[in-house]
């Protein structure tokens, strides 16, 4: 046997970040489908016919097991070890032994993310932007930068089409305009929108090359990816969205569904099941797996040009399918550092 507190000494393999007697030992653990049934069975079998002499002894034994347990690749984890997904997980940004982000693109990016705050910038100009009342940009600015984007000041379908009213009727722009502001590249000053002094030397110095990791960044880390697309928090999808990336470098040369990636996100992850309230008749794997596709997937690999995604219409169970290719913008954006 071993002392529960020598558990405590080591994060549990899983990637969670929790100590071992917190997570996965547990003996009440629900996990669906848990990856570290594995790891469990190996200390077992590790265990049998073992007597320890003492709590160094056993410290040892532990410290020995869970260093080859961290540090082995795993197959729910697409080949990653338990060690790399938390650093994954927990610093995303500072993990040069997995990936480096780019400060600067090697060219100005081709995303919808890079076009609209270009656009946005275009139209704040040197003499700023009047905000409405309500803080936002102005209905003809918002007109004008649709019809920069999109060809039309007109949204929805054939069948029901309507005019763009305010900022938020144009969702991406109201989210750039956002990101925009925390990343400190716009804000308000004596009533108006201006450029701030960062945006105007990043861009002439380097231009969306330079703007584009800028919006990237803050993206991942400060913007709620739950604002207004009725999934609720769901934290996990956005902390770990360089596991979703690296998925995407190993794996998006060719054309994929988006289920494989879904599912791959669910095997690296079961417990994010488990979290899920079944709603409206469908299950939480059809919860995980929509939400995935939408809030990742789509409006972020997509939306930042580190994928190319072709949305079908609606199949039967409410579920789009997805279309899923890493487009060359990723390689130049992030640099992985493991096979």
């Amino acid at each position: 046997m071993i002392n529960g507190n020598t558990y405590h000494s080591f994060p549990c393999p899983c990637g969670s970040g929790k100590p071992f007697d917190e997570c996965c030992f547990r003996p009440n653990n629900k996990k669906t489908g848990n990856p570290m049934d594995e790891v469990m069975h190996a200390l077992h079998e590790a265990q049998q016919g073992r007597e320890f002499s003492s709590i160094e002894d056993a410290n040892r034994f532990m410290q020995e097991f869970m260093i080859r347990q961290n540090t082995a690749p795993r197959d729910a984890f697409a080949g990653l070890s338990p060690t790399e997904m938390r650093s994954i997980l927990n610093t995303p940004f500072a993990a040069p032994d997995i990936a480096t982000v780019a400060d600067v693109l090697p060219q100005n990016p081709d995303c919808t993310a890079a076009a609209l705050f270009k656009a946005l910038a275009d139209a704040i100009g040197d003499k700023g932007l009047k905000p409405t009342a309500t803080g936002n940009l102005p209905r003809n600015t918002v007109r004008e930068i649709s019809i920069v984007i999109n060809g039309t000041d007109t949204f929805g379908t054939e069948r029901t089409p309507y005019q763009l009213l305010k900022e938020a009727d144009y969702f991406d722009l109201h989210l750039i305009r956002i990101v925009a502001g925390y990343a400190g590249l716009i804000r308000k000053y004596k009533g108006r929108f201006i450029l701030t002094k960062k945006c105007r030397t990043i861009l002439d110095r380097h231009g969306m090359a330079g703007i584009w990791p800028e919006l990237f960044r803050v993206y991942a880390e400060q913007y709620n990816w739950a604002y207004r697309d009725g999934y609720g928090p769901m934290y996990l999808l956005q902390r770990s969205f360089l596991f979703t990336l690296y998925l995407l470098h190993r794996f998006g040369s060719e054309k994929r569904d988006g289920l494989f990636y879904a599912n791959a996100f669910l095997r690296a992850f079961p417990a994010f099941l488990d979290e899920i309230t079944p709603m409206y008749s469908r299950s939480p794997e059809e919860i995980a797996i929509s939400s995935y596709l939408h809030r990742v997937i789509d409006r972020f690999a997509g939306f930042f040009g580190l994928a190319h995604v072709e949305k079908s219409d609606w199949k039967y169970g409410g579920n789009r399918l997805y279309q899923v290719r890493a487009l060359p913008l990723l390689d130049q954006a992030i640099r992985f550092h493991v096979p």
